[in-house]
């Protein structure tokens, strides 16, 4: 079986229209059982789904940023209204699969780091932060009930807005990360599309 893979020179924003492009073509190949992207406003999931909608009634769930983000609701009223109408799954209260954990590891009672934390800068150090953030919002759309673990989905992440990154990746909880059952374990099928230059948010 041969591939292809869309590589951008750079990371960020500006490869959003060329990476939604790269999804579509891959919906049409089918055996995708949904459609996870990552958007804390919403502007994203609404471009995405636009130009889904048209040609694929597969599900589509948009993931924001949860409660606990300090500038919650990240989806503005109008991205919201647009989404619901593109019959797009919205989830915005659900954890990170990796940031609520990360972010303070280094300051538990242990001083010791989550495995997780290890496991999602390999990700980034792979494909930036557009893969840490595909794979995680692929774990928060199974943990909040829109997916089902063990489905075919495609992610969509981005550094800091927009989209750079795309795989499809076997669903599952991000407790089962390193579960004992590796049937239990979400993990990457294909890399879709991913940017050369990479950046880490901290």
């Amino acid at each position: 079986m041969k591939k292809s893979i869309s590589y951008f020179p750079e990371y960020g924003e500006s490869n959003t229209a060329d990476l939604i492009d790269v999804v579509t073509e891959r919906l049409a190949e089918g055996g995708i059982e949904a459609l996870v992207v990552a958007s804390t406003s919403g502007k994203t999931g609404v471009s995405l789904a636009r130009k889904v909608r048209p040609e694929s009634d597969v599900p589509i769930v948009c993931v924001s940023d949860p409660p606990w983000a300090k500038y919650y609701p990240g989806i503005t009223a109008e991205n919201r209204e647009a989404l619901e109408d593109l019959q797009v799954q919205i989830v915005d209260r659900v954890p990170y699969a990796s940031h609520s954990h990360s972010v303070g590891a280094s300051k538990n009672m242990y001083g010791a780091p989550d495995l997780r934390v290890m496991i999602f800068d390999a990700f980034r150090l792979i494909g930036g932060q557009g893969l840490k953030v595909a794979m995680e919002v692929g774990m928060m759309a199974t943990d909040g009930g829109r997916v089902k673990p063990g489905a075919r989905i495609l992610c969509v992440g981005g550094t800091g807005t927009g989209a750079d990154c795309a795989i499809v990746m076997k669903a599952g909880f991000s407790v089962d990360l390193l579960s004992r059952d590796p049937d239990r374990r979400p993990h990457v099928r294909e890399i879709l599309a991913m940017p050369l230059d990479k950046k880490w948010r901290w």
